[in-house]
């Protein structure tokens, strides 16, 4: 019997999938939704035995190898297509930035990101997953929990408008709203089983 597929424990991949992602649409929302949006069309459900959707999508992110032949992948082209995207690291846009025209683009550590982006973001961009990935391998637990909270700092400062966002900055409002609403949206959601859409 093969062992189990290795995860994060449920209060870091909750912790993990607070970030916000851009589907490169135009939609930004939680990983959280992101995650149960996949699980739900891998297993039908939004857990994969006692694994959590946010544990499934993490473990998926950061332990490929080991989920790498789990029945879960199989069956289902666009879920594996979506694996896919996800384990190339193109799908995580969770890297906000202002363009030169003025509008805030999203990008995702694996991208060739500009150099009018600035050479420190670029190479935060660039690094900061390999530094979370090191952290998550060695069980680091509580620096993998500050390493995602510097991430949802990032994201707060540099996803609205490029300067300092005004407390009541509709965009701060939303995105402060999201943090707070975001464990009884997961829990509502949950409950009625229903299914992610972008």
């Amino acid at each position: 019997m093969s062992a189990a597929p290795r995860v994060m424990p449920k209060e870091q991949a909750e912790r993990f999938c607070r970030l916000l992602v851009n589907d490169g649409k135009g939609s930004i929302y939680p990983l959280s939704l992101y995650a149960e949006h996949l699980t739900t069309m891998l297993c039908g459900e939004t857990r994969y035995g006692d694994y959590t959707a946010e544990q499934v999508f993490s473990g998926l992110v950061f332990f490929y190898d080991d989920w790498s032949g789990e029945p879960l992948l199989y069956g289902n082209a666009q879920g594996q297509m979506l694996v896919e995207e996800l384990h190339s690291g193109r799908t995580l846009r969770v890297f906000p930035h202002l363009s030169a025209n003025g509008q805030t683009a999203w990008y995702a550590p694996t991208d060739s990101i500009p150099e009018t982006v600035g050479t420190e973001h670029r190479k935060y961009m660039h690094e900061v997953f390999a530094r979370l990935n090191g952290e998550v391998q060695a069980g680091n637990w509580k620096y993998a929990d500050q390493c995602i909270d510097r991430m949802i700092q990032y994201q707060c400062q540099y996803g609205g408008n490029g300067r300092k966002v005004s407390l009541t900055s509709p965009y701060l409002i939303v995105l402060i709203a999201l943090f707070l609403a975001l464990p009884l949206v997961i829990s509502v959601r949950h409950k009625h089983h229903k299914r992610c859409t972008n």
